[in-house]
């Protein structure tokens, strides 16, 4: 059964970590770096959208990013994804099958803002 989910992994995204770095006063900062890409399933599985003021809307789309747990070794809630130039924050994660971790994310649209795109 692993297998067949494993095969689904046809998506290549990117993947980017909080890391700690020290400016020219010597003050520590933190700043998103690339750590790697790896081999995904993402799927989209539940969206809102909410009336704001100004005739606006809010919209909001949650998706689920199956990859292999070897792919990632130390998952953490402050990573986020990058794919087709969209950035997908990290809301939750858990482990099954020993060998995938499904991670639950936030769609982020920040404007003309894109990720890792040239």
């Amino acid at each position: 059964m692993a297998k067949k989910l494993l095969e689904r992994l046809r998506h290549k995204i990117d993947v980017y970590a909080k890391s700690e770095s020290k400016t020219e006063f010597a003050e520590i900062t933190y700043d998103y770096k690339k750590i790697t890409s790896v081999w995904a399933e993402v799927k989209p599985i539940s969206g809102k959208e909410n009336s704001i003021k100004g005739d606006s809307a809010q919209v909001s789309v949650t998706h689920r990013i199956i990859t292999r747990s070897e792919a990632i070794k130390k998952p953490r809630n402050d990573m986020y994804f990058v794919f087709k130039g969209q950035k997908y924050e990290i809301e939750y994660f858990s482990c099954y099958y020993k060998c995938v971790i499904e991670f639950y994310c936030k769609l982020i649209i920040e404007g003309d803002k894109d990720y890792g795109q040239k």
